[in-house]
């Protein structure tokens, strides 16, 4: 072999080892960054969720007390919620083997006392002077569930705007 073509040889290895080390270097370096990334993401995260979990205590807290408060106004929106549960809910082919008639009876039977309650708890909590206080439940039971859900949602946007 020539000089001239060893000396070209080496050119290229030098070249080719320079690559190499630059290569493992980038990798290095995307490998770390991503790591600091994932763990930067991963507290925030927790964070967030602590965050969330806070706010759903005290929610459920302001909840038991309105409930404390009212009991009447809860066991009426339980009714109503089952109601509603109830009629949204589709029978299954099981339920109408399972109780034939006796089921459809229940279900009418179910659908009546919804309706007279329907028709007379507006007249029963207006008896009962429960209207502004119920009201006044929902509205600080409506008012921290948001409060916590904006809460939670400008937490993990502001997580996920600061790994962009």
């Amino acid at each position: 072999m020539t000089t001239d073509t060893q000396s070209r040889q080496d050119e290229e290895a030098g070249r080719l080892a320079a690559a190499r080390t630059q290569a493992s270097d980038a990798y290095r370096s995307a490998r770390e960054r991503t790591s600091a990334a994932y763990g930067s993401v991963r507290e925030r995260a927790a964070t967030v969720t602590d965050s969330a979990r806070e706010r759903a205590s005290t929610a459920r807290q302001t909840t038991a007390d309105g409930i404390d408060a009212n009991p009447v106004v809860a066991v009426i929106g339980g009714l109503a919620l089952g109601a509603v549960a109830a009629a949204v809910l589709p029978v299954t082919r099981r339920e109408r083997l399972a109780l034939g008639d006796v089921g459809r009876r229940v279900n009418d039977a179910a659908r009546e006392a919804a309706k007279a309650a329907k028709d007379a708890g507006p007249g029963t909590i207006d008896e009962l002077g429960l209207r502004d206080a119920a009201k006044q439940s929902l509205g600080d039971l409506a008012s921290k569930a948001g409060e916590a859900a904006r809460s939670s949602a400008t937490a993990a946007a502001q997580a996920v705007k600061s790994q962009q």
